[in-house]
């Protein structure tokens, strides 16, 4: 039998995953190792997700409100760029303005408008005086809220409407500038792509082979039924007797609490060949009596002790034991009455 080929290491007579004395390397690590590596691990890529997550949503956030907002919406929006507006608006907020109707300006109104002055530029100050004449033009003065004094100029709003400040969103400014910056656009053009590749790369280095097949032996197991009646239709025909066949099945469910009591013997005692022997018993008849799921755990146990694994062993011993009620109950339906 093949049990020769684990005859030169034992199963462990503790039945735990400690090496044995005088092997090269232990079995397991330190207790709790890898229980704090694996939430150490959990908790990065949780705060790492999060962190994407929350860079994302901000980033179709700003470009819908930046973006998509104004041309649907109709509101406008501008940086303040000097602290004349203080403490109100700030440099580096975002001011959101709507147009509105310069008959229904009012002073205290916080209106953006193009001064008639030097470079025309945009500005955003309160309004402190204002007519408004039969031809629906308006003639303002404003002043900055941080400014000793109002502006040395009087706009005359002759277009019928200007936009007027209805909320402040603070620091989005000094985003956008940030993300204007030409090396900031070479990081997120360049960088952004390249971690994305090298986090993709790092979750498949640090994935475990082992994990997966792991996994899809234990999916495949479950899969299987505990009793399948096609294996005894198939032995009653090459036996030509169905009495036989269901003597057989019936031979293994008496049996059945002996070899899975020897198997659990054996590999707490340590005893790896008499456990390879009760193994190779109980895989044999399993699949001859269609007892399919019992058949793969042994397998499963097989290759651990020809591996030496003796952490696997013990776990595949483990399942079998537990096994062994479900698979009686499965047959104790058929082994009573003939084979059909």
């Amino acid at each position: 039998m093949t049990a020769s080929l684990v005859r030169h290491r034992r199963v462990s007579r503790t039945a735990t995953t400690t090496a044995a004395p005088g092997s090269e390397k232990p079995d397991t690590e330190k207790p709790g190792t890898a229980k704090t590596r694996g939430t150490g691990s959990k908790v990065a890529r949780a705060i790492v997700s999060v962190i994407t997550t929350t860079v994302m949503v901000a980033a179709v956030a700003a470009f819908l409100f930046l973006a998509v907002g104004p041309r649907v919406l109709g509101y406008q929006t501008s940086t303040m760029l000097t602290g004349s507006m203080s403490p109100l608006i700030n440099p580096g907020d975002v001011v959101v303005t709507v147009p509105v109707a310069v008959q229904n300006l009012k002073v205290g109104d916080i209106i953006t408008y193009h001064i008639p002055v030097e470079d025309q530029r945009v500005e955003t100050h309160r309004i402190i005086d204002l007519v408004v004449n039969s031809q629906g033009t308006a003639t303002v003065r404003t002043k900055g809220d941080a400014n000793n004094g109002a502006d040395p100029w009087t706009a005359t709003l002759a277009a019928g409407q200007v936009d007027r400040q209805v909320f402040t969103v603070p620091y989005l400014g000094n985003a956008i500038r940030a993300l204007r910056d030409p090396m900031v656009l070479k990081v997120l053009m360049y960088g952004a792509p390249a971690a994305l590749v090298v986090m993709v790369l790092v979750s498949i280095w640090r994935k475990k082979p082992e994990d997966d097949d792991a996994a899809d032996a234990g999916t495949a197991e479950r899969s299987l039924p505990a009793f399948d009646r096609r294996p005894l239709k198939r032995l009653a025909r090459e036996m030509k007797s169905k009495e036989a066949a269901a003597k057989f099945a019936a031979a293994y469910a008496r049996m059945l609490p002996q070899r899975v009591d020897k198997i659990s013997r054996a590999l707490s005692t340590g005893d790896s060949d008499l456990a390879m022997d009760a193994v190779l018993s109980l895989k044999t008849s399993s699949s001859m009596v269609g007892a399919l799921r019992m058949e793969q755990h042994c397998v499963r146990l097989e290759h651990a002790l020809v591996m030496t694994d003796h952490t696997e062993a013990v776990r595949a011993g483990e399942l079998v034991r537990q096994h062994q009620p479900q698979l009686e109950k499965a047959l104790g339906g058929h082994t009573t009455r003939r084979v059909a």
